[in-house]
């Protein structure tokens, strides 16, 4: 079996066997792809840690970063481990491969006072812009329901610092609006309960699940989209960049900005560090403790948490 060959049966294994996404299903492929030209159709049994080192190497001399290394050293480890389980290679060439030089300590992007009121402000002046005409058509009513959507789901990432993936898992049971409280799955089995202390949030959620609740729906999913299915993280990241655009911010962000904002704030005003690890559903604390290490100033936060319509779970000191 040949590279190509032995790729393709990985990613029909990935699929149908592993019901993995179609999100992991590209990134294998692309990752794999990249190997696959560099060693071109040799047999997979000649490849050796020898090939794989020469191929970290040349990686290491091209424009990406340490991370997209490491992750398609991964793909690499869990491509021959497979085959090796189905006895077509030995032994995992793979199995001793490393990266040599240390990882960038990459600093989380975290938005200013201004850009996070302009960007929470964007879908609400959509709510606004929308609101005279929603029951004109049914096109009227579908903008209307989906600007207030965008605008609880921005607040959402914000205020409590929920993973985009977290977000369109929720389905409509996980809120509780008596309890002021939202549960989420989080990754494996590391489930965790965030508060609604937000008065503004509580009221775009009620008013969102009164309109979601007008439409016939075959999906217990919290956000769906115009067709009535639930969001995908690829819906969220759109969304999060046509607000973006609304609110004239210029450089890069993306969705996790907020959730980097939200802990930044915390950390800097006084939370102490392992509750803010709680809330964000962190395994380990040194996740948590990178954004100690941020040039946030304690005044900064405190403007920064006066200047946002919503209030953050936080025990202040």
């Amino acid at each position: 079996m040949n590279v190509q060959e032995a790729i393709a049966d990985f990613l029909q294994h990935g699929q149908v066997e592993r019901n993995l996404s179609d999100r992991t299903i590209r990134a294998y492929q692309s990752d794999l792809s990249q190997f696959h030209f560099h060693v071109s159709d040799a047999e997979m049994v000649d490849i050796t840690p020898e090939h794989l080192e020469q191929y970290l190497d040349k990686l290491g001399t091209g424009p990406y970063r340490d991370t997209s290394i490491r992750r398609k050293v991964a793909a690499l480890k869990v491509f021959f481990r497979y085959l090796e389980e189905k006895g077509i290679v030995t032994e995992s060439p793979a199995r001793k491969l490393k990266i040599k030089r240390p990882v960038e300590n990459r600093v989380p992007v975290v938005l200013s006072p201004r850009e996070v009121r302009s960007l929470l402000a964007a879908p609400k002046e959509q709510i606004e812009q929308h609101s005279g005409s929603r029951d004109q058509s049914a096109g009227g009513r579908n903008r209307y329901f989906c600007a207030v959507r965008d605008d609880v789901i921005l607040e959402l990432l914000f205020s409590t610092g929920i993973r985009i993936g977290e977000l369109v898992a929720l389905d409509v049971a996980a809120v509780d609006l008596l309890k002021r409280q939202i549960q989420i799955t989080g990754r494996a089995t590391r489930g965790r309960m965030v508060a609604i202390t937000s008065d503004g949030l509580l009221t775009a959620l009620l008013t969102y699940l009164d309109l979601r609740s007008l439409r016939k729906l075959d999906t217990q999913a919290l956000f769906v989209g115009r067709s009535g299915t639930r969001l995908t993280i690829y819906s969220i990241e759109n969304i999060f960049k046509k607000h973006v655009r609304l609110a004239e911010i210029k450089r890069h962000i993306t969705p996790h900005s907020l959730r980097h904002t939200m802990a930044a704030m915390l950390v800097s005003s006084g939370t102490d560090i392992r509750e803010v690890q709680e809330i964000l559903g962190h395994a380990s604390i040194l996740s948590t403790q990178v954004y100690a290490k941020l040039p946030v100033q304690k005044g900064r936060s405190r403007i920064m948490l006066e200047a946002t319509t919503a209030k953050l779970p936080i025990k202040r000191k």
